[in-house]
This record gives C-alpha cells, structure tokens and sequence, in this order.
C-alpha cells in the first residue's frame, strides 16, 4: 500500500512506477450518468513529451476582495481514473451571499503528482455558478488507477489550500484499503478532536455516515450543558428551513480547521441521515406535529440542494424534494461499499416514534409493507451485494441493524428496529446467497459497537453479518459510559459498547478485516488526545467479530 508514506515518498513511488507524467486529464461533462460537473481541461503530455497539460489561464477576479477559499478543499467517490473535487467561492461564508459578487464565475483546478505543482497532469476550469452558492464540483478524469495526487483552486490571485486525493483500484486489483469511517458532528456539543486525529492517520478513504450538520437552533454556551462553542459569529442562529439557512449551517461547520484537514487529506464516500434535514423524518413527514406535507417539501428540497452542493459526490442534481444518493464505490476485488439512504423512502416510525419506552412494541410496527430503504433501493441493494465478487461487502448504513430489544420493548423505532420485515427481506436475501463477508457500518446513536446482525429469533437466531457501530465526532451520547456493562449484559449479541466520541479505523484485505475504536476521553477540551479502546477482527467466510 502507498497509503502509510509521506508526501515525498509518495512522489517517488509514483515517479519509479512511471506514473509522474503519464496520467492524462479529461473532464466529464453532463450530468446524465453520474452528476459530473461542466468543465474546460486539457490531457498531460506522453512519458516521452514529459510537457504536462497545458493549464488554462487562471480566470480573471470581478473584485472579490478576500480569499475566497475559507471552507477549503474536499475530494470524493473515486474511481479507477477519476475523483470529484469541490471547493466553493466565500470571503464571508456565514453572509447570505458568502461576500461574493452576485454573477457566475470560473475557476482553474489542478491536479499534480506533487505538492508543489510542477508535474501537473490535469487542468482546467470549472464552473462556480451564482444559484448554487459559487460551489464548485468537477469530475477530474483521466487519472491513473492506485495513485495520489495533489489537487487545488485558483482565481485571479487567490489560490486555495492544497488536497491530497487519490484513485481507487483497477478492477480486479486485489489492493488493501485502509479507511475510516465516522458520524454526527454536533457544532455545539464538542470540539473535532477526532478530525485532527483522521487527518493525520494517512487513510485511503474517509466514510462519512451521516449528520454533517444539525438543523437545530443555536444554544447558549455552557461547557457544563455541554455546549462548548458558540454556531456562528453572534450565536444566534435559527433552525434551518430554507436554503439560506441551510447553506449557512454547512458553512459554519466547514470553519472548523480540523475539518477541513480530514477533508483534505483523503476523499470522502458521503451520505446523509436526518439532522441534514430534519431529526427523524421520515420520507416527507417532520419530526414536528402540524407540519403540512407541501411545507416539509420545500423544506427537504432547500436541504438536498445545500447537502448536494457542499458534497463532493458523484450524483446528479436533486430535483425538487428528490435525490437518490445510493451507489456502489468499488475497491478492487478487495471491498464493494453499498451506500445506502434510510431517510428519503422509509415509512413514518411506529408506535410515536418512542424512544428507550420498556413498553411492548405496537402492532403497527410489524406490517409487512413498511419500508425503510423503499422497493426500488431495496432491490437494488440485494441485486448489487448478491452479484458482488468482492473480498468483502460493505454497507454505508445509518441506523442500526442489530437488535436493540428488551423483551417485547423496542428500545428505539427510528432503527432497523422500527422496521423489522424490511431487515428481514435484506438479512435473507445475504444469509440465501451466503455472504458471510458482508459487513454494516454504522452511525446515528452516538455510541460504539460490535454486534452479530441476527436473522430469525430466540434459539433459532442466527449471525448472517457483522455489524461496526461508530461513535459520533462530537454528538452526545444518549447513556452513560457507566451503563456499558449492562447494554452487553441484557444483549448478549453486542459484543462490544463504548460512549465515548471518536471514529472508527478499518483496515481491510482481502483475508481479513482489523478495526480499531478510536476514542477521546474527554470532548469537552479542544486538543485531547485520541487513543485505540478496542480492537476486533473479522474474517470473510464467518460472520462476527473477535478481539484482538
């Protein structure tokens, strides 16, 4: 692997393999097959030429004034020749038109094999249009499979920090993938401790699970409340409704450098869970009673559009309240990621939405007609894991699959829980094609774990999968640390609980599958330290999971 050196040892890896000035740039256009953006770029030169591509004009400033680059770089959904690349134009990000002139502007990107831009082997300029917030999304094509690039952006004398991204594998590449995978940033309710400790973990990927932001209003600051920092200059900030309010929120988020460090340094596989829109929605109904359907509507249009914008993801454009954000990202024949949406297509939580209620579960919850990940995704889910001949399979999943039941109480109906024949269809749909190389990973419920994901009841239950649950980043945990004992006690097949914040380090073969629980022991000071709690290890041809 290429993924433990330093950038300097990188440059000479790819020099010795030849690969310094023979990948080629193409941009792709359209956003038909796979949402790539507009834009103008020119091919590297052949081994034997050594001249690079010829690098557009920078694009002439109308008078922006100030840097434009204060929410940084970010890089995402690689393939085997192309990666997405973003940025987008704010001097005053939390202003409502970021402090940018109010007419469509063009940016250069460049992507070398160095830090310092001599061999650049791609180029071109990209459009930064007014009516999506100056944000810029390109497809920079034409790379070579396995391999690091710097990439970065630059109009008039402005020049944006530097990235570091790279391609997956070539099909077949029987490549080792180290990522991590992580979820829930609350602004207010931690420092990103964790995303320092990402950033300079040399991963390959960075799998992001859900609740980049919160749609939530600002709250007083009171270390003791657990609210360490204020959202926004003046704190003031409303819930999130409308575009505006949601364009705000995610840059805000983006001002923390720890951030935009983890973002910069590898690329990201994004989806989304309910705080980009609304704390346990469901398909189009709120959280909130007495909310119209054609309220929420615009309302999930105006956060599909912010969430599309700031993402450096490879789907097209939402339209209207729509965005189908499922896909599949191959890694080699080592891994297949299945990301998943359990948000926009699932029926409305059972039973008022109870949350840790002892009470028994009402019969609504049992309907077999209730979705949770909707037909159309469902069957494209089990089509594209029982046709996978990947090491392993791997879900973006985010709630929790593994049973979280006391007796007859489901503990929380916003999980697989709440929807328990949609897990049932799934769970086999893998135990009937015999994937026992699947694995889930998790977020939303702020906790860490290990779980045996169980088909089938009491002594019949069986494990069909293993589930990785990741602590959130920087969002409260909803029980004690001192409960832990008893969680693994009452659920003998959750092997593993932690609530502390932290993420999740996976490194992955094709033989064997490490993961290591990275934990802050107090989130509440910026600058602690993150330290491994546990690890455990799975292998492909036995579901679960065992210390190490």
């Amino acid at each position: 692997m290429i993924c433990a050196v330093d950038a300097t040892s990188r440059r000479r890896f790819l020099a010795a393999l030849g690969l310094s000035t023979a990948a080629t740039a193409a941009a792709c256009t359209g956003d038909d097959n796979g949402g790539s953006e507009e834009s103008t770029g020119s091919a590297a030169g052949t081994e034997d030429e050594r001249s690079g591509p010829d690098v557009p004009d920078v694009p002439a400033d109308p008078g922006i004034g100030a840097d434009p680059f204060t929410l940084g770089v970010a890089s995402g959904d690689p393939l085997p020749d192309a990666v997405m690349l973003w940025t987008r134009l704010a001097p005053e990000p939390e202003a409502s038109d970021g402090g940018m002139p109010a007419e469509d502007l063009q940016v250069l990107w460049e992507v070398a094999t160095d830090d310092d831009f001599e061999d650049v082997v791609a180029a071109g300029t990209g459009p930064a249009p007014l009516d999506r917030a100056h944000a810029v999304r390109v497809d920079a094509g034409g790379l070579e499979p396995s391999s690091w690039y710097s990439y970065r952006f630059r109009i008039g004398e402005w020049t944006s920090p530097v990235g570091r991204t790279r391609t997956a594998p070539p099909a077949g590449a029987d490549e080792p993938v180290d990522f991590g995978f992580a979820s829930c940033q609350s602004f207010q309710s931690g420092w990103y401790n964790a995303w320092r400790d990402v950033a300079e973990s040399d991963l390959d990927l960075v799998v992001f699970l859900g609740d980049y932001i919160y749609e939530n209003a600002s709250q007083p600051v009171d270390p003791a409340e657990g609210v360490v920092r204020p959202l926004g200059a003046d704190n003031d900030e409303p819930e999130c409704t409308t575009l505006e309010d949601y364009r705000r929120r995610y840059a805000i988020y983006r001002g923390d450098e720890n951030l935009r460090a983890a973002h910069a340094a590898a690329p990201w596989l994004v989806v989304w869970d309910d705080h980009e829109v609304d704390n346990n929605y469901a398909d189009l109904s709120s959280e909130k009673d007495g909310v119209s359907a054609e309220e929420f509507t615009a309302r999930r249009a105006a956060a599909y559009r912010a969430w599309w914008e700031s993402m450096p993801v490879r789907v097209p454009p939402p339209e209207g309240p729509d965005l189908e954000i499922d896909r599949t990202v191959d890694w080699g024949s080592v891994a297949s990621f299945f990301l998943i949406d359990t948000r926009q297509f699932r029926a409305d939580q059972a039973c008022g939405d109870a949350t840790f209620d002892l009470s028994p579960a009402c019969d609504e919850v049992k309907g077999a007609d209730r979705q949770f990940l909707g037909a159309a995704q469902e069957a494209r889910l089990i089509e594209g894991l029982t046709g996978s001949r990947a090491a392993w399979n791997v879900i973006g999943n985010q709630t929790v699959m593994s049973p979280l039941v006391v007796g007859d109480a489901i503990l929380n109906y916003d999980q697989w829980d709440g929807y328990p024949e949609a897990r049932r269809r799934l769970l086999s749909a893998i135990d009937e094609a015999g994937l026992t190389n699947t694995v889930v990973i998790t977020g939303d419920i702020h906790v860490a774990g290990v779980g045996e994901v169980q088909l089938g009841d009491g002594d019949g239950a069986r494990t069909v999968a293993t589930e990785l649950v990741g602590t959130s980043i920087s969002s409260d945990a909803p029980i004690p640390e001192d409960l832990s004992s008893l969680v693994t006690e009452l659920l003998p097949w959750i092997q593993y609980f932690d609530a502390r914040r932290g993420w999740t380090r996976c490194r992955v073969d094709s033989d064997e599958w490490t993961a290591e629980f990275r934990v802050v022991d107090d989130n509440l000071a910026e600058g602690q330290p993150v330290t491994t709690d546990a690890t455990f290890t799975i292998r492909p041809d036995s579901p679960g999971a065992v210390p190490a």
